[in-house]
C-alpha cells in the first residue's frame, strides 16, 4: 500500500517540545541590581556637582576687592574724623587766663592768651552761676589745677617768639598742652551695667585759645 504524501499548503512539522524551528529566543530582562547601581551613582555625581557649585560661590562671595576694602576704611576714616571735630564736649566753666615772658636772644616779649579745655564727657546733674555742673573728668581737672597751670605756662613760655606768630607754632603748643595733662589725668574707673566702650575716655580731647596777644 503507497505511502501518502503531505499536502500542499500543510503546516511544517513541530520542532523539538513543540516549538517551531525558526522562532528567535526571547530577550532576557535588565539586571536590576545593576540598574539600582547605576542610579546610585548618578545620585551621587548630582549631589557632588550641587556641592561644587556651593563652594565656588561661597568662595567668590567670600572674596574681598583690596581696593574696595581699603576705600571703604579711608571713608569710615573720614566720617569719624568729621563726627569728632563737629561734636561738642564738655568744657571748663571759664577759660585759663596766662600772661607769660617770652624772648629769643636780644629780645623780650609778651604773650597774653587764653586756654579752653574740653574733653568727652557726660552732662552732670545741677549746676551754678557757672555753668553746668561738671562731671568727673571736670572735678579731676579741677584737682590738679595747679599741676595743669604749671604745665600750660611752661609750654607757653618755652615756645620762641617767631614760632607763635605761625599757625603751626599755636598747633603744636595746643598739641603739647593735651599730651601732657593726660597725662596726669587718671584712668575712669568702670561703673556698673555700662559698656566700657560707651564711657567717657576720661581725659582731654582738645585745648582751643579764646584769646592770643603777642607784643
Amino acid at each position: 500500500m503507497a505511502e501518502e504524501k503531505p499536502k500542499s499548503g500543510a503546516p511544517a512539522a513541530e520542532g523539538k517540545d513543540g516549538e517551531g524551528g525558526d522562532k528567535k529566543p526571547a530577550k532576557k530582562p535588565l539586571n536590576k541590581k545593576l540598574l539600582i547601581i547605576v542610579g546610585v551613582l548618578v545620585a551621587d555625581l548630582g549631589i557632588m556637582a550641587a556641592l561644587g557649585m556651593f563652594i565656588v560661590g561661597k568662595l567668590k562671595g567670600n572674596t574681598v576687592d583690596p581696593v574696595a576694602a581699603a576705600q571703604h576704611e579711608q571713608e569710615e576714616h573720614e566720617k569719624q574724623k568729621k563726627a569728632q571735630l563737629t561734636k561738642i564736649g564738655m568744657v571748663l566753666p571759664k577759660p585759663l587766663p596766662f600772661t607769660v615772658n617770652i624772648g629769643g636772644p636780644g629780645d623780650s616779649h609778651y604773650l597774653k592768651c587764653a586756654i579752653q579745655l574740653e574733653w568727652d564727657g557726660e552732662e552732670a546733674k545741677g549746676g551754678g552761676e557757672g555753668g553746668p555742673a561738671l562731671d568727673e573728668t571736670g572735678k579731676q581737672i579741677e584737682k590738679r589745677m595747679a599741676k595743669i597751670t604749671d604745665i600750660i605756662i611752661n609750654i607757653l613760655s618755652s615756645e620762641p617768639y617767631a614760632d607763635l606768630l605761625k599757625a603751626s607754632g599755636k598747633q603744636k603748643m595746643k598739641e603739647a598742652i593735651v599730651t601732657e595733662i593726660n597725662a596726669i589725668l587718671p584712668e575712669p574707673e568702670p561703673v556698673k551695667g555700662k559698656d566700657p566702650k560707651e564711657m567717657p575716655s576720661g581725659k582731654l580731647r582738645n585745648a582751643f585759645f579764646t584769646e592770643f596777644i603777642v607784643q
